[in-house]
């Protein structure tokens, strides 16, 4: 992980000193195209909005899963690709079969988080008994002290990066029994959940409201308090590719806003999301010199 975001931080850097040196005439993309992770989507929504208010640029953002944005990338359908999850061996592949030079910048750290109906009893589970649910061994709430009751399982469609972080840290997927409920985004989880009594599901924390009720983790409330972020056993990085041969002046500048831009970070916070590493001096400072 260090030797990705030094590597991501270089790319940062080199995307400012580019910036710098590109001519103030350059004219402008008509549009961003953005595609891909429903969990970065409502970020990516209030960022777009907020850069926009001092450019004249356009933005289209759609929430087709981290898988599909990449490979929409790939494809050259958007500009920008939106992941919740690292890019697969069979992308990679296609990508330097199409010529395409995949380029990721780590935008900050989600937390992924168990939630069942506020009016189930159990508040904590490890993730021992996370994975015996998901395998279908445990199938009953009352072998975890709460009703007796079978245990509704919700899951996430596998194009989703949600989906592939849960089941590369809880369960392998190809244990999934195929009775379990299937549903293609977080805010659908999060309206199931909240209107099964006996469900249980996923979401980023991003989606949490007081319609769900949060488990702890191996007795870690991660919503809390973010002290607790580095004990947390379930977080993934948040990833934005590009391809770095076809990748604009405003795409440049736009990165730069949400990356490493104090305003940008603010807003990633605010979103529920988790920095990486603060880079305000350093874009400070580099801004400074491409000013002179």
């Amino acid at each position: 992980m260090k030797r990705l975001k030094s590597f991501i931080l270089l790319n940062i850097i080199i995307i400012v000193l580019t910036l710098s040196i590109v001519r103030c005439g350059t004219k402008d993309e008509h549009v961003i195209r953005i595609y891909g992770s429903t969990t970065i989507e409502p970020f990516m929504i209030k960022a777009v909005k907020e850069y926009g208010k001092s450019r004249k640029i356009n933005f289209s953002v759609i929430p087709v899963g981290s898988r599909n944005g990449v490979d929409s990338l790939i494809d050259g359908k958007c500009d920008i690709a939106m992941s919740s999850m690292e890019i697969s061996p069979d992308q990679i592949a296609r990508a330097k079969k199409h010529g395409v030079s995949l380029k990721p910048f780590l935008l900050g750290y989600d937390v992924i988080i168990p939630i069942v109906h506020p009016l189930n009893s159990v508040s904590d589970i490890s993730c021992d008994k996370l994975k015996e649910i998901y395998m279908g061994k445990i199938t009953n709430w009352s072998a975890l002290g709460g009703a007796d009751t079978s245990i509704d399982v919700v899951e996430r469609a596998p194009s989703s990066g949600t989906y592939f972080r849960w089941h590369h840290d809880i369960v392998p997927s190809e244990n999934i029994p195929e009775t379990f409920t299937v549903l293609e985004s977080n805010s659908a989880v999060l309206a199931y959940v909240a209107g099964h009594t006996n469900s249980i599901g996923y979401i980023s924390t991003v989606f949490l409201n007081p319609e769900v009720k949060p488990l702890k983790l191996n007795g870690i409330a991660i919503t809390e308090s973010d002290s607790l972020l580095a004990e947390y056993h379930l977080k993934r990085p948040l990833l934005l590719y590009v391809n770095e041969e076809k990748t604009g002046r405003e795409t440049k500048t736009f990165l730069m806003f949400i990356i490493i831009n104090e305003q940008g970070r603010k807003l990633l916070r605010e979103a529920g999301f988790f920095s990486s590493f603060t880079l305000a001096p350093i874009y400070n400072a580099v801004e400074k010199m491409s000013k002179r």
